[in-house]
């Protein structure tokens, strides 16, 4: 009887929100838990008129139960070219549901959409907010959007957040029979429901009562756990032109009829390309030079401007103003390669550090970047032509490890872009150092930091000034306190590039006394980070995303003469995460520690969870061992 009660509440609680009602007593205490925000009722509709347009209705209903909720009463929508905004409303209700507010034109603002490196973007954003801080209250925003192209669908996310909670939430999306519309969704129990309306068929997927997630360290990226649906069109129209992206081959024959004839570059060019490659014969040694010269002769400069989203400016256009984005410089490395005799080409990509991989399966707009891939042989090599300063093939955390789509003539063909393991991503530290009989540490700190452990040091020095990197500096050891009292570095180019870190500190208090004794922790800088709390059950999966190996070596001297009354004992881990080894010595007056960490990139299943803990508290307390000494008495 009691489940029967409570699943009448839901069916009650769901009618309510569906007929306006937002009292907060509507709200079942299972989705008040934890939450910051709840979703009280959002809608999604999709109205497919044809290959070339849509109309999109939008509604969300967030009751804002905290400060931390506010950001979800800021409503903020996007337009352009292609995408019009028809209709916005909104109101504000109280904590019973009575509605304070209504939104008035005046009241929301129009900005440019500045993205903080454009030159020119077309994009504008409208944005609206009540400012209520009377707690719970809710916010409700109706919008009608006109989208005149079918290259760019929305993905349906009805649970944006952790901390947000759903009540009810639906899309809905209507195509005509003829047209072939496609899905994929993720972390739904249900298909949709299918229905056909005359000459329409309407696809309709709902989701209520999603409670709140926890997160959970090293968990599973965002589409891994909740619930979301990707929507594509399969012939589709942008601006002009038309395709069809039922494949990657499709998808790449549409960039390269964006792309026709935008390869021709300048006399003078043509000159210098010859002038720099015909007596070379090393076909990577070519690609080096004609890297340089893009690097030196072209800087980055964002231009979004109607299908120039998406369509690069031709060669010319770059070889004459000195600048380009992404997709102008790729095109315009791919035409100086080709004058030069050497086959490139041009490769999109969803870049950045954590970004989520694309679906290799969906052929469907995921990309947010422009590349270029030389295939060579033995081997391919990759150029990030937006920078002025990156080895020439190397990939780095922007573009290594992931999918990307290849668009040469053929179309498009899905590819791995360069991987780098553990034995590459190197962070190898040697210290030698003294520390007095007060515990202050005077230290020469070397440092070589290798492939992707190297990009934050790289792209610290490439762009940043003397204040920055010693503001970053005073931040970037675990220590109480400490000072540098000198630094310099060397950066080494190459395939796998690297960057050497010389450093002075002084480390005051660093070691204690107490009475006769005196305390060391001997590992000085690298400590682990994380601690695991394993009595809590694990609900994801644990991954691994990053390979490395850190290696330190350490000497301390010591000032006076002690003995040993504790010595920490040696680890030595050898697991399917990774491997860990520390060990210790006193020998001379000087104490001596070793410590090797290996984690290579891997998924294991919740089940692992208690065993993986083990793994890492052992690294957490091991990093932080001290020794403990007497000090002898002077004759």
């Amino acid at each position: 009887m009691k489940s029967l009660i409570f699943f009448s509440a839901i069916i009650f609680s769901a009618l309510c929100v569906r007929a306006q009602n937002y009292n907060i007593l509507m709200i079942p205490d299972s989705l008040m838990k934890n939450a910051n925000v709840v979703d009280r009722y959002s809608e999604m509709h999709l109205t497919i008129i044809n290959e070339k347009k849509a109309i999109l209705y939008e509604k969300q209903v967030y009751t804002i139960l905290n400060e931390a909720g506010d950001k979800y009463a800021d409503y903020t929508t996007y337009y352009d070219k292609f995408n019009s905004i028809n209709d916005l409303d909104g109101s504000l209700y109280d904590a019973s549901g009575k509605k304070l507010k209504e939104v008035k034109r005046k009241d929301i603002s129009d900005h440019a959409s500045y993205d903080g490196y454009s030159l020119m973007i077309d994009a504008r954003y409208k944005e609206h907010n009540f400012y209520c801080r009377d707690y719970p209250y809710t916010v409700e925003y109706e919008e009608e959007d006109e989208q005149n192209q079918m290259f760019s669908l929305p993905t349906w996310d009805p649970q944006i957040s952790a901390l947000m909670s759903v009540q009810a939430s639906k899309l809905i999306v209507e195509a005509p029979s003829n047209y072939k519309f496609r899905y994929k969704q993720f972390n739904l129990k249900t298909e949709p429901q299918i229905t056909q309306k005359g000459d329409k068929v309407i696809y309709t997927w709902e989701v209520d009562n999603l409670t709140t997630k926890k997160y959970e360290v090293y968990q599973p990226g965002w589409r891994d756990i909740m619930p979301s649906v990707m929507l594509a069109p399969t012939t589709f129209g942008l601006d002009d032109y038309t395709g069809d992206m039922n494949t990657w081959k499709g998808f790449g024959d549409f960039i390269n009829t964006l792309r026709k004839n935008r390869d021709v570059l300048p006399d003078n060019v043509k000159q210098k390309v010859h002038a720099l490659t015909d007596n070379v014969k090393d076909p990577r040694e070519k690609v080096d030079i004609l890297y340089k010269y893009l690097q030196e002769n072209s800087r980055y400069v964002s231009v979004q401007l109607g299908v120039g989203g998406w369509q690069p400016f031709d060669a010319n256009y770059v070889a004459t103003n000195k600048y380009g984005d992404c997709k102008a410089l790729s095109n315009y490395m791919v035409a100086l390669l080709s004058e030069a005799g050497i086959k490139a080409d041009y490769v999109l990509i969803k870049a950045g550090e954590g970004e989520e991989p694309i679906q290799t399966d969906f052929p469907i707009n995921q990309f947010n970047h422009a590349t270029v891939c030389v295939p060579l042989d033995k081997d391919s090599i990759w150029l990030e032509c937006t920078s002025q300063t990156k080895s020439t093939g190397y990939a780095g955390t922007f573009t290594g490890n992931r999918y990307a789509l290849l668009v040469d003539e053929n179309g498009g063909h899905i590819v791995r872009t360069p991987q780098y393991n553990a034995n590459d991503n190197l962070i190898i530290r040697n210290i030698e150092g003294t520390v007095d009989s007060a515990g202050n540490l005077t230290a020469k700190v070397f440092t070589h930091y290798a492939a992707c452990e190297s990009d934050d040091v790289q792209l610290r020095l490439d762009y940043a000034d003397k204040k920055r990197i010693e503001d970053v500096l005073k931040e970037e050891f675990d220590l109480p306190t400490y000072d540098v009292t000198s630094y310099n570095y060397k950066q080494n180019k190459g395939m796998i590039p690297s960057v050497d870190e010389d450093l002075q500190i002084n480390a005051t208090n660093y070691a204690s006394a107490m009475g006769k004794r005196f305390f060391l922790m001997p590992n000085v800088i690298t400590h682990l980070g994380v601690k695991i709390d394993t009595s809590e059950k694990r609900v994801y999966d644990i991954v691994l995303d990053d390979p490395f190996t850190h290696i330190d070596s350490v000497s301390i001297k010591l000032s006076g003469k002690y003995t040993v009354e504790s010595l920490p004992k040696d680890v030595n881990l050898n697991t399917p995460y990774g491997s860990y080894s520390i060990s210790f010595k006193y020998q001379d007056n000087t104490v001596s520690c070793v410590r090797k960490f290996q984690q290579n990139a891997s998924r294991f299943p919740s089940s692992a969870y208690a065993d993986f803990g083990a793994f890492v508290n052992t690294i957490y307390k091991s990093d932080r061992s001290k020794m403990v000494f007497i000090k002898k008495e002077s004759n």
